[in-house]
Formats: C-alpha cells, structure tokens, sequence
C-alpha cells in the first residue's frame, strides 16, 4: 500500500536509534544522559523511569484484563437471558461444524453418559460434603473437650 504510514503517538521516532534507544521514550521520560551516565544520580534517575514505566504497563494490563472480563461476563448474562427466553437453555449446544462437516447430534447413548457422569460427579460433591460434616460433627461431640 503506498502512501501507508503507521501513526505513532507523539515524541515517539521512527528512526530507530540503537546506541542509546532514545527514540523510543517519550520526552518527558528521558533517560538521564549526563556528564556521567554511570552515576549513582544517573542510575537513580533512570531506575525511577523505569518503575514508573512499569507501573504504567502494569496499570494498563490490569485496565485490560478487567475490561475483557467484564465484557465476557456481559456476554454470558446476555446469551444466558437468550437461551432462557427462547427455551434454547435446556438443549445441549453443538459445536459449529465447519464448511465439509456434517451436523451430527449426540446419541441417546453418549447423552445418557454424560448426565449419568453429571450425576456422578454432584453425588460424589454432596457426599465428601457430607463426610467432611460428620468429622467435624464428631470433633465437636467428643468427649474430653475442653468447654469454654
């Protein structure tokens, strides 16, 4: 594409300026290039740069992480409200099948695996539930406790 210019935001270079990399900070956060770069002043001063550079990107991933998952909770509220609406909810999603796929629903078979393993697995929730209950029931209920 001619005539295509990437826009960089401003105090950015284009130009890339291996020795020093200073094209690539913005003015304001310079790095401190005195009559002595190593300098315990020098060294300092660009360790704050840098902290404060990352505290920035830190900022912005944390901005980031936060907008997408509060889009994605959006996103599942609304396709929940949708499959409720429509009476969709309660039938088994497919995946989408690609263009030389045929759509194949599940059997009866692979479907009754899948909710006896459902159940399976809530009956073994309920029932650690339930044995984790009865230890504590009888720590509580032995005798030689002390009482307070």
């Amino acid at each position: 594409m001619s005539g295509f210019a990437p826009a960089l935001p401003s105090g950015f270079s284009a130009e890339s300026s291996f020795p020093n990399q200073q094209g690539f900070l913005p003015p304001e956060h310079t790095l401190h290039q005195g009559s002595d770069p190593n300098s315990p002043a020098a060294f300092q001063q660009n360790l704050q740069i840098v902290q404060e550079r990352v505290a920035r990107l830190q900022n912005l991933a944390r901005n980031t992480l936060a907008g997408i998952l509060d889009r994605l909770k959006q996103e599942i509220q609304e396709l929940s409200q949708l499959m409720l609406q429509s009476g969709v909810g309660a039938l088994p999603v497919l995946p989408m099948p690609g263009p030389s796929d045929a759509i194949s629903p599940p059997t009866e078979q692979q479907l009754l695996a899948e909710v006896n393993n459902s159940i399976r697995f809530v009956f073994e929730q309920v029932k650690r539930s339930q044995d984790s209950a009865a230890v504590v029931a009888n720590l509580l209920g032995a005798p030689g406790r002390a009482e307070k």
